[in-house]
């Protein structure tokens, strides 16, 4: 019986089929165009399996399933199969015709009455370029225990009846989608007059989560709220609740604290269906074999993101119930000329013993004119141009330790093609060698970041945006050097290196322990920190900026003002700021480049209030805020280690570069192009043409990946001539290293 596991292998989390470990290289690809990565030698393949199978209570059709599969499996000769089982359409409508109690519930922004779920708003179109229809979709609350169990029931009957037909040596894993696109996103993001979830689960579930997050004492929940309370009291905040905000862009810690907690239990519920059907499903499974959802998406572009139900991504980490995680990369400044990397924080997947799946749907040049999907991302035109940003999007996986999965999104033959054989042959090829050896060091750069956090901020995307993915994909894409991507938890694993620049993108709430955890890494480490905006601003019982002066040892002030978060930089003379060929950054400079290709999807508002500025004689200014007039870059010695400060956001990537470089920071290159790395792989993607020089941190013997050609041993710097949009790929190795060159032959 085929059999399928997670075990560590030289390090890293590796798949495992029949006890023998496989390169996590995967397709999603339908039937009709599944050729061209059998003949790259992909073994793994997933799709999503069509039709409506659960008919009524304990009642279902799995002929159409089995069908469905045995016509997949015949067009892979020596293949396996991941089925992509979508819920959200099973059960409609019987399920809330017998259950109107535990269906989701969406209540008007302004008149609290109930508003129709299946009337698309107008603005959908300006968000995603395509409406939204729900119309055949089992709109259950994620809140209901009720779903969760009969939901686990059919996965779980399905999964027993597929697993016992002969085509299950066949089946390498189950991956279970549901709500919004398949996601488990909550269905109303983009139902933009309304807020869910108000059905009478969600108010059930909202009391039993206030049991558990309070340890079932009124007297700590009615100190949290601020206000007499119990638990039997305790109501969903209205709408309007949900909109007022104490604090500009926050959230009060205690007024507003109903509001916070039912976001946190949004999402929590979430993970608890998610771990409800996923744990049904490995309970019935005959054998081992993996499990498989998306969930995590930490740096998305989605105009309500934090009512997206995705924080709570530690919670499932520490489930048996689910092996592999799964995302698509972000989707701003992607496709060719653009940066990849995924909108999960991938890092702490790996770190957690977890797979993370890459979704690489990307448009090639094979990809028919007439799919209007996000027409904003930049497409290649030639063949030339699609091999150079496969080579760029695969170089992500090769150099984080993760899985991918190519993905033919429309089903349309965006790979199928013969000249796309041979660069999927030549990237798995490159992973077969890189799992020979042990990839420990992912950089010497961490964005640390907090889902808690999101709780603590307005249902809204610019402060989100602009201190993460936009921050991430066009300025920290660039600095020359790797990084990686964690959880402010993930501070505390005991195997974790110390980084030598933590940059601390939105930590704008911190508990307690939290800080004591930042504070602990930041003085062991002997590092340098780069604090954004409003760091610590906000804790469990208060709003301050004592908060923030005690976090980053700077003293500041505030002003009640909204507007973009802009910097002038008054001070070259510091390494930080010697040599820029800029003046100015924040969130109003330059917008103009968000705009051009490879784009920004759409552009946020992004004024935010208040305002903060550095109020401290002790501090090095280097740049005041254009808001306040008052300092806005600044920095200070700590006791061990270092604090810089930025009021704006979208630092840029010469910024950037010199602040890691005053860390001490490794950079392999200097004049903007992208870089991937770990200690026996790099990756450079270049944004322009000409010649550059490439720097490694110790000598290597090195290897181009793709070509095969040996370059050379002992080498401590490589001049290279790039065009545009080129990629390359280089194996690193170890001088005299005891396996040879990189574990290959001599």
């Amino acid at each position: 019986m085929t059999t399928t596991t997670l075990q560590l292998h030289n390090g890293l989390p590796a798949l495992f089929l029949d006890g023998q470990v496989l390169p996590p290289i995967a397709a999603y690809v339908g039937p009709a165009h599944t050729a061209t990565f059998h003949q790259a030698g992909i073994q793994l393949y997933t799709f999503n399996v069509p039709g409506t199978w659960w008919l009524e209570p304990g009642q279902y059709n799995f002929q159409p399933i089995d069908e469905w599969i045995l016509a997949y499996l015949a067009t892979l000769p020596d293949g396996y199969f991941m089925p992509r089982i979508d819920l959200s359409r099973q059960g409609h409508p019987w399920w809330g015709k017998l259950h109107p109690g535990e269906m989701n519930l969406l209540l008007d922004l302004q008149s609290g009455q109930v508003r129709d779920q299946l009337a698309e708003h107008p603005h959908t179109a300006y968000y995603l370029g395509h409406g939204v229809d729900l119309s055949h979709t089992n709109l259950h609350s994620f809140h209901s225990l009720v779903w969760r169990q009969e939901a686990g029931q059919a996965s779980a009957a399905l999964v027993a009846h597929c697993e016992q037909q002969p085509y299950a040596e066949r089946i390498w894993a189950w991956h279970l989608c549901d709500g919004l696109f398949q996601e488990w996103f909550h269905w109303n993001e983009y139902a933009f007059d309304g807020l869910a979830d108000y059905s009478p689960a969600a108010q059930q579930d909202f009391r039993r989560w206030l049991r558990q997050a309070y340890h079932s004492d009124p007297d700590e929940l009615a100190h949290a709220w601020g206000r007499p309370m119990t638990f039997e009291a305790a109501q969903i905040p209205t709408p309007q609740e949900r909109l007022r905000l104490s604090h500009g862009e926050f959230y009060d810690p205690i007024q507003d604290r109903p509001t916070i907690d039912y976001t946190q239990c949004f999402s929590d519920a979430v993970v608890d269906s998610i771990i409800a059907i996923l744990g049904a499903v490995k309970q019935t499974l005959p054998q081992p074999k993996v499990t498989c959802a998306f969930y995590g998406y930490q740096f998305m572009n989605m105009p309500r993101m934090q009512l997206n139900g995705h924080y709570a991504l530690e919670r499932l980490l520490a489930s048996p119930a689910i092996d592999l995680i799964a995302s698509p990369h972000a989707y701003s400044n992607r496709g060719e000329g653009g940066y990849h990397s995924p909108q999960t924080p991938a890092d702490s997947i790996r770190r957690a013993g977890k797979l993370h799946f890459d979704e690489i749907d990307c448009k090639t040049v094979w990809t028919p004119a007439s799919v209007t999907w996000k027409r904003h991302i930049s497409q290649p035109h030639t063949v030339a141009g699609t091999v150079e940003m496969m080579k760029k999007d695969a170089a992500y996986q090769l150099a984080s330790g993760t899985a991918q999965w190519w993905m033919d999104l429309t089903d349309q033959g965006w790979f199928d093609a013969p000249e796309a054989v041979e660069p999927i042959r030549r990237l798995r090829q490159i992973e077969q060698r890189l799992m020979e050896q042990e990839r420990h060091s992912f950089g010497q750069v961490a964005l640390v970041c907090s889902q808690r956090a999101l709780m603590f901020q307005a249902p809204r995307e610019g402060l989100h945006d602009m201190t993460l993915m936009t921050f991430r994909n066009w300025h920290l894409s660039r600095m020359g050097a790797p990084f990686e991507q964690l959880l402010v938890s993930d501070l505390a694993r005991p195997d974790l290196p110390d980084y030598r620049l933590y940059i601390l993108a939105n930590l704008f709430y911190l508990s307690q322990e939290e800080r004591r955890l930042i504070e602990r890494t930041l003085r062991r480490s002997h590092a340098t920190a780069l604090w954004i905006y409003a760091p610590g601003f906000l804790s469990d019982d208060s709003a301050s900026l004592e908060n923030m002066q005690a976090l980053t040892g700077l003293r500041f002030g505030m002003a009640e003002k909204c507007a973009e978060q802009n910097v002038t930089i008054t001070d070259f003379s510091h390494p930080i700021t010697q040599g820029l060929n800029l003046s100015e950054y924040g969130s109003g400079v330059e917008r103009e480049q968000y705009l051009q290709p490879p784009k920004i999807q759409y552009l946020p508002e992004t004024r935010v209030g208040p305002s903060f500025y550095v109020d401290d004689p002790q501090a090095r200014v280097l740049g005041l805020s254009q808001v306040t007039g008052q300092p806005g870059l600044a920095l200070a010695e700590r006791e061990g280690w270092r604090s810089i400060y930025s009021s704006a956001p979208l630092l840029p990537w010469p910024l950037l570069r010199n602040i890691a470089r005053y860390a001490g920071v490794h950079l392999y290159s200097e004049i903007g192009d992208m870089v991937w790395a770990n200690n026996a792989f790099l990756a450079l993607y270049s944004q322009s043409d000409g010649r550059r020089r490439v720097r490694f941190p110790q000598p290597v013997d090195l290897e181009d990946a793709y070509s095969g050609t040996r370059l050379g041993q002992g080498i401590e710097s490589l001049d290279l001539e790039m065009k545009r949009w080129e990629t390359r790929l280089f194996l690193l190795g170890s001088p005299g290293g005891e396996k040879g060159f990189l574990g290959g032959n001599q």
